[in-house]
């Protein structure tokens, strides 16, 4: 098959999920640094392997369910500056939203309704995808997924990726590695 796709090791151009579950820790980030399943060698000659992520699903679960007053955000990085136990805050998060290597973002913000009734809504589903299909390029061997809250309670979370892998020329790869990198 023509186009370079190389998902699965088959040919194919047919996603695959990558799923990874983590803890949410009360005020602080929890930060997990995967390892993506990318092979090392290109399938086709004077090219690499690397991972395009289509669509990010997140899903918070347990006692955070429940949390009257609480503000949780997940993200996806290709490098961090957060360490886990590190105090989240209000600030720490806008500057989470504006980092380049963030992706993948999404914000879940529970309020206590007058009615009594919580409003939680899971998975937050992110599109990562263009108009053609295209997701965002990951080059580095693994990424950062990163959790941070204020008000909530400890729990867990699980982001389901959805991806492909694809083939790019060695200088495209190059410089995806260089801007992803710290």
């Amino acid at each position: 098959m023509s186009g370079g796709s190389v998902t699965g090791g088959t040919g194919d151009i047919k996603p695959q999920f990558f799923t990874k579950g983590f803890v949410i820790a009360a005020d602080q980030y929890t930060v997990d640094n995967p390892v993506l399943p990318v092979p090392r060698f290109g399938s086709v000659k004077n090219k690499a392997t690397i991972f395009e992520v289509l669509k990010v699903l997140w899903y918070i679960t347990g006692a955070s369910l429940n949390d009257q007053q609480a503000k949780y955000w997940f993200y996806l990085s290709t490098s961090s500056s957060r360490t886990t136990t590190l105090t989240s805050t209000d600030a720490t998060q806008a500057v989470d939203i504006v980092d380049p290597k963030t992706f993948a973002l999404a914000s879940i913000n529970q309020t206590l309704a007058t009615s009594g009734s919580i409003s939680s809504f899971t998975p937050v589903v992110v599109d990562m995808t263009d108009n053609n299909g295209n997701g965002i390029l990951v080059a580095t061997d693994s990424i950062y997924a990163i959790s941070g809250n204020v008000g909530g309670t400890a729990g867990t979370v699980c982001c389901k990726i959805l991806y492909r892998l694809v083939d790019v020329g060695i200088q495209e790869y190059v410089g995806i590695v260089q801007s992803q990198q710290v």
